[in-house]
């Protein structure tokens, strides 16, 4: 037995991945679910877990290089495993790989108004004209920019015709705007270093910047740091004698559409299909009737959500210091009660637990500390309050809403369950086809649901 590892695709805009780091070294011993390789898209860093015990038999890419996703990066195999077979098939790919680029780059010679891949088409494409007629034009003739990249540049004040782009082509990468803005503070230092959009949203909010800790890079202080400690100094000090809550509160709150907060975040909304919303009524009352009465309907909305991060894994992680980190383990959030986000707690590798030891985790959650959600699942029956749900440094907040009902004629009137999802995103690490494809995938599991629930039992109870 063996496999070919392949760089994966952490989202649907992903065109490169970058290997940072293999984690084994060639020759070396890994087991089913160790983490063999770290690699980073151009907003996303993910890992890559081993599918079974083997050796890291072949290495096909070394750490810096860039591919395409589904590109062979490696062989894992036992140690005495023939893998004649799978190296075939990953020199197979690569030569397959390396013909299309040289395709690709022929055309560039012959016009330069045609869809080659040339860094002067690429700026052109990246910049929505000629690279000689936009801004920053040196940089662009010379190579493409990368979106986050522009962003970063518009957050420091870094003029990108004065960067060096040291990523895939020449192209230049958010931290060769970083480190540009780094040796421009050397250069000459203010006493607080903030981007431009964080001094005015420090104006806005009337936020004294020395007061702010910054979390941005070499500890500048960010937008979202301002906006974090405006929220602070209008956050009213608790009652001396307050009894002590039963439940946890975190970092989950809600931000209205218009609030000074609502611009790095957004939101898609759907109707699950009739099937779907039935589905998850009938499976929660025949586990609770027949297994336990302790089950509730969030915690069969856990097992169908993990099921969905398995189909749309950017959304399973974080956003910090202008990164957005791709987890493989799922720590699920659950939500409940006001505006101040009380939570049920973080259910630790929910994606691994059966319906029971989700169940069992969530009564077992005491107050104090626990691990830093990755995704955050709310029921809302739970809660009648208004606003997009968040829980920063998670990127995605889902909210589910099984209240509602639909008439369908049937002899009469027939109410039947509807059930609408909600999912808020931070757009800094999500895109808008990546929200929609998860709660396709979400209202596809949730169809599936009894066989969700019966097989996250199989093997563990």
């Amino acid at each position: 037995m063996g496999y070919v590892v392949r760089m994966p695709k952490l989202g649907l805009e992903m065109e490169t991945g970058v290997l940072l780091e293999w984690s084994v070294a060639e020759g070396e011993a890994v087991a089913e679910g160790d983490v063999v390789a770290e690699v980073e898209s151009e907003k996303s860093i993910g890992e890559i877990e081993a599918r079974e015990a083997g050796l890291l038999r072949r290495t096909y890419l070394e750490e810096g290089g860039t591919v395409p996703p589904g590109t062979p990066i490696g062989i894992v195999a036992e140690a005495d495993a023939d893998i004649a077979d799978l190296e075939a098939e990953a020199e197979a790919d690569l030569e397959g790989d390396a013909a299309g680029e040289q395709a690709d780059a022929e055309p560039a010679t012959a016009t330069a108004a045609g869809p080659d891949r040339s860094t002067e088409s690429a700026a052109e494409a990246d910049s929505g004209g000629p690279a000689g007629d936009g801004e920053s034009a040196g940089t662009e003739a010379a190579g493409k920019v990368s979106p986050r990249a522009r962003q970063r540049a518009e957050e420091l004040g870094v003029d990108l015709a004065t960067v060096e782009g040291t990523g895939y082509q020449g192209a230049v990468t958010a931290e060769d705007v970083e480190a540009a803005a780094e040796s421009a503070d050397r250069a000459g230092a203010e006493p607080v270093k903030a981007s431009p959009r964080a001094e005015q949203r420090a104006e806005e909010l009337g936020v004294d910047l020395a007061t702010v800790e910054g979390t941005g890079f070499e500890g500048a202080v960010t937008a979202e740091d301002v906006e974090a400690a405006a929220e602070e100094q209008a956050a009213p000090e608790p009652a001396a004698a307050a009894a002590p809550r039963a439940r946890r509160t975190s970092g989950a709150h809600r931000v209205a559409a218009m609030s000074a907060a609502a611009d790095r975040y957004d939101r898609v909304t759907a109707v699950a299909p009739a099937a779907a919303g039935e589905a998850l009524f009938e499976t929660t009352e025949a586990v609770r009737t027949a297994f336990d009465e302790r089950v509730t309907m969030t915690d069969v909305l856990a097992v169908v959500t993990t099921a969905a991060l398995a189909d749309a894994p950017a959304l399973n992680g974080t956003y910090a210091e202008s990164t957005h980190h791709v987890r493989p383990d799922c720590q699920l959030a659950l939500v409940a009660g006001g505006d101040g986000g009380e939570l049920t707690g973080v259910v630790p590798d929910a994606g691994d637990r059966s319906l029971g030891e989700i169940v069992e985790a969530r009564r077992a959650i005491e107050s104090g500390e626990s691990p830093e959600p990755t995704f955050t699942l709310a029921n809302a029956a739970d809660t009648d309050e208004e606003g997009r749900l968040v829980n920063p440094p998670a990127v995605a907040a889902l909210e589910v809403d099984p209240t509602g009902q639909r008439s369908v004629p049937d002899d009469g009137v027939d109410l039947q369950p509807l059930v609408t999802a909600g999912l808020t995103y931070d757009t800094r690490a999500v895109g808008t086809g990546e929200a929609t494809a998860f709660l396709e995938a979400l209202f596809e599991r949730l169809e599936a649901a009894p066989s969700l629930v019966l097989g996250s039992y199989r093997g563990r109870e």
